[in-house]
């Protein structure tokens, strides 16, 4: 999914149309006679400009990224959400020693606030020159006018996410459906490629589910369901994908260290899953099979080769406890 606490440019949404912005911030920085114009998002991490202007004389390009500073103009407009105009900044005591001032000899800068749908400060949108300026009312609010375009991209941002999380949310588990899960399983395993990190694959299915149906019906085979996957829920780390890719089999992908942790993990989610055994499951002793394996950052494949081996993996182990609970009978 999309993450707010992560750069944009390093995010993959249809829905952002940086060619927009980019036409958009073009268009600011003509009709401003200024060398830049940027958007720029602010995160945990600083603040980077996501478009800037093509100006050739334009010293910052998108990408450019700056650490959290007082003395950042953007910094300070996401700070008080608030508009704000510096038009002669080198004369400036509280300005001059802002970097882009030093650096650059930047004099004028206006800039506004861009807000996410629910409010909270996305960055600011800007227009920056190297001579003094003297913006008259007029011009001081047609920044806000570019500021909408850009928050009405963030709107359908949000609403195609919203979309997306409905078409990709198994309603009844709470947790990814098979479409979405091995959407985000792809994504999990690129990143650990990235990192040259571990994968763990775990496969769980519920045991006796046919048999609970049968015998109290499909109303408490559903809230067995949805014990195993409140139990994966509650042990998972939210870093962790989880997902029902079938009527009772859940797949989990995570990076891990070593087959011990996955055995550990195994264990937490039996001992999760029979702590959840109250109610009108009080009665029925839950209990689900689960395979696991562990790829080496050098022997990661396709997701569903991996979700497939770990199935048969699963699957051999049920079929010896089963084997193993008629011998003892």
């Amino acid at each position: 999914m999309f993450n707010r606490d992560e750069w944009i440019l390093e995010q993959q949404n249809p829905m952002i149309s940086k060619k927009k912005w980019q036409t958009t911030v073009d268009l600011i920085a003509k009709l401003y006679e200024a060398p830049a114009a940027y958007i720029i998002q602010h995160t945990s991490r600083g603040l980077q400009i996501v478009i800037s202007s093509s100006s050739p004389i334009n010293p910052y390009p998108a990408g450019k990224e700056f650490a959290h500073s007082e003395s950042l103009f953007s910094q300070a407009v996401v700070n008080s959400c608030e508009q704000l105009y510096v038009n002669h900044a080198t004369n400036s005591k509280l300005w001059k020693q802002n970097p882009v001032v030093q650096d650059h000899n930047v004099n004028s800068y206006l800039g506004v606030p861009i807000y996410w749908p629910d409010g909270s400060c996305f960055g600011a949108i800007c227009v920056v020159d190297f001579a003094v300026t003297h913006y008259n009312k007029a011009f001081q609010e047609l920044i806000w006018q570019f500021r909408d375009i850009v928050e009405a991209d963030l709107m359908l941002n949000n609403q195609f996410l919203q979309l997306l999380e409905l078409s990709t949310k198994d309603e009844l588990s709470r947790l990814l459906n098979r479409r979405g899960f091995f959407i985000q399983a792809e994504k999990h395993i690129r990143l650990a490629q990235r990192l040259n990190q571990n994968v763990g694959v775990l496969y769980m299915d519920l045991d006796n589910l046919k048999a609970i149906n049968d015998q109290h019906g499909h109303r408490i085979g559903d809230k067995a369901i949805c014990a195993l996957s409140t139990a994966v829920r509650n042990v998972l780390r939210e870093s962790d994908v989880a997902g029902r890719i079938g009527g009772d089999e859940f797949v989990v992908v995570m990076l891990a260290q070593d087959q011990q942790a996955l055995i550990k993990l195994t264990e937490r989610i039996r001992t999760e899953l029979s702590s959840l055994c109250v109610g009108e499951l009080e009665n029925i002793e839950l209990s689900a099979s689960i395979g696991s394996r562990l790829y080496g950052a050098t022997e990661l494949i396709n997701i569903d080769k991996m979700v497939s081996e770990v199935d048969e993996i699963m699957y051999r182990e049920k079929n010896l406890h089963h084997a193993a609970q008629s011998d003892a009978g």
